[in-house]
């Protein structure tokens, strides 16, 4: 399966070559690598220099290093959540502004709002309707909203209803970055009704049907909520 890598960033290349197998299906979540001694033989390395590649692979969670009698390195589910935080963290390093974030929620978002109005199904119209109520509900108990996780869900779920996997994981990132700032800068309760009035009108109009009034009120919504932050950040 393995061939021995090329004398430059050994253990770089041999986890190159384990990911691609991964990636390939080759190796499925699950499924425990060979033996340490058959690898290395198979790479043509030491064992210090494969454990490195695997200590390398397991903090990026590719693989699980189980210890004891019977272990050894089995490959991962590849858990979103932890190549999000991944991903966020290379981001923080990159100095990211809430403007980034509005342009690439303006870009996507409304389309997604139109997609919703003209396909949504009466089942996942009640879930996304049922993500609102639970934001409601929070507001009315002197929760907070903005930086909750239900807040958040609204708008991963149109991004799920979309049936586009890249969109869903663009949508999940770019919001729960949004909650994160949020986090930061603490919007008050008067930005939390307004969000929640966005919303309901959001939910209107997909129930409608009425795509375009979807997208407009959309993109509204996060020109507002941009808005508000910005002035919070001043």
């Amino acid at each position: 399966m393995f061939a021995p890598p090329n004398k430059d960033k050994i253990s770089t290349q041999i986890m190159r070559q384990i990911k691609d197998a991964v990636m390939q299906g080759k190796l499925k979540p699950g499924q425990s690598l060979p033996q340490e001694k058959d690898m290395a033989a198979e790479f043509g390395v030491s064992k210090h220099t494969l454990r490195e590649a695997l200590r390398s692979l397991e903090t990026l969670g590719l693989i699980t290093i189980r210890r004891g009698a019977g272990g050894g390195p089995v490959v991962s589910e590849i858990d979103w959540t932890t190549a999000r935080d991944y991903f966020s963290s290379f981001l923080y390093f990159q100095k990211f502004t809430l403007a980034n974030i509005s342009e690439v929620r303006k870009l996507v978002e409304p389309y997604i709002a139109r997609k919703a109005a003209e396909h949504i199904t009466r089942e996942n119209f009640e879930e996304l309707r049922a993500a609102h109520e639970a934001c409601v509900k929070a507001f009315h108990s002197n929760r907070n909203v903005v930086r909750s996780e239900t807040e958040v869900r609204f708008h991963v779920l149109l991004g799920k209803y979309a049936a586009n996997p890249f969109l869903w994981v663009m949508l999940d990132f770019v919001n729960n970055m949004l909650a994160d700032a949020k986090h930061k800068l603490k919007p008050g309760k008067d930005f939390s009704a307004k969000v929640i009035e966005a919303h309901q009108r959001i939910l209107d109009a997909i129930e409608s049907r009425d795509s375009e009034a979807a997208a407009r009120v959309m993109y509204d919504h996060i020109c507002e909520v941009e808005e508000g932050l910005n002035l919070l950040e001043k």
